[in-house]
């Protein structure tokens, strides 16, 4: 089929699953999978890419300071954003028809991808790193389209960006199926924080709204480590990027509704950590019922933040109970984004 053209930057999700989406600067409506590989197929390789492909394995001595390494691949999937069908927080079940979708994932492998060391999962593995380090990501890609590792909050060269730019995007920006690439990241002083890393290669958003981000997060060698230490990615699972849904599903983790989101444990006197970040087209609030938590001697207990955004939720626990933590925003709350924190 031929492709509608619209016009310029934007992009939308129309009735029927359907997806107005913008790829390498033009717009299509893709009705199907079959739509997504046309158009994937369509685009034009930059000349960088071409004339590179793989780049050259990264030795040892490119490598300043100590060296983390991970070997991480991009897979297609079918992912349930609601396996029990059942949402605890309400004790009802669930009327939202299928909520399993064709998605992408990030999986993590032993050295020279000899073996997945998991499933592909959304979101994908925790990249940790110190100040001080270097951070290095063999990248290979398994999926019908081009996508890539784009990180924040860590210190990187043009080349190591992981972003499309068009006619200028150099091969770590467009990584073809079968394709790898080697990203090398730095860490140091003022790199340190809560952060994450996604695709954001040419078919951006399509891609990353269909489950390829991740948390990361940069450690200060002069902090103790914390007992409990959880990450939570807040994103849309929407039928416009993902048609077998009939409705939104508000996520966390990739999973919506109390009882498929993760479910948090400490014991009073426990240090935890709860790293939160947004990655999707909404701002969300975070909320942990019985608690507070202080920012700049500010104290907080319901946290504002939007697309891209990340922080960390940090106290010694001082409250037993079963709790739920959740966006505040009603109508994210009420399609799926709660959870429960069970403090012993």
């Amino acid at each position: 089929m031929d492709f509608d053209a619209f016009d310029r930057r934007s992009f939308l999700g129309v009735a029927g699953g359907a997806l107005i989406c913008t790829i390498a600067g033009q717009k299509y409506q893709l009705n199907s999978e079959k739509d997504v590989r046309r158009a994937s197929a369509a685009l034009p390789v930059p000349p960088k890419v071409k004339a590179g492909r793989d780049n050259p394995t990264v030795t040892k001595a490119a490598v300043a300071g100590n060296r983390k390494e991970y070997w991480i691949q991009a897979e297609e999937v079918t992912w349930n954003y609601v396996p029990t069908k059942k949402d605890q927080m309400m004790n009802t079940k669930l009327k939202v028809g299928k909520t399993a979708a064709a998605s992408y994932a990030y999986r993590q492998y032993s050295a020279d991808f000899a073996q997945p060391l998991g499933p592909a999962t959304i979101p994908g593995p925790l990249i940790d790193a110190t100040v001080g380090d270097t951070v290095v990501v063999h990248f290979r890609n398994a999926c019908s389209l081009p996508v890539t590792m784009h990180p924040h909050g860590i210190f990187y060269s043009a080349e190591m960006d992981g972003a499309y730019k068009g006619y200028y995007t150099d091969p770590g920006g467009f990584v073809q199926r079968g394709r790898t690439f080697t990203y090398v990241w730095e860490c140091p002083e003022g790199t340190q924080g809560t952060w994450l890393y996604h695709d954001h290669g040419p078919m951006d958003p399509l891609p990353l709204f269909r489950g390829l981000y991740g948390p990361m997060i940069i450690r200060d060698p002069d902090e103790p480590l914390p007992d409990r230490e959880y990450f939570l990615g807040f994103a849309t699972a929407s039928p416009a990027y993902l048609p077998t849904l009939k409705t939104s599903l508000f996520t966390i983790n990739g999973r919506a509704y109390t009882g498929n989101t993760p479910s948090m444990t400490a014991n009073v006197g426990d240090d935890v950590a709860m790293h939160v970040y947004g990655i999707d087209n909404d701002f969300h609030t975070f909320h942990v019922h019985g608690h507070r938590w202080k920012e700049n001697g500010v104290v907080i207990d319901n946290k504002t933040f939007g697309p891209g955004d990340s922080f960390r939720v940090r106290f010694i626990e001082d409250n037993p109970g079963r709790w739920l933590y959740h966006c505040h925003v009603f109508s994210h709350l009420h399609q799926g984004m709660s959870g429960w924190y069970n403090v012993s």
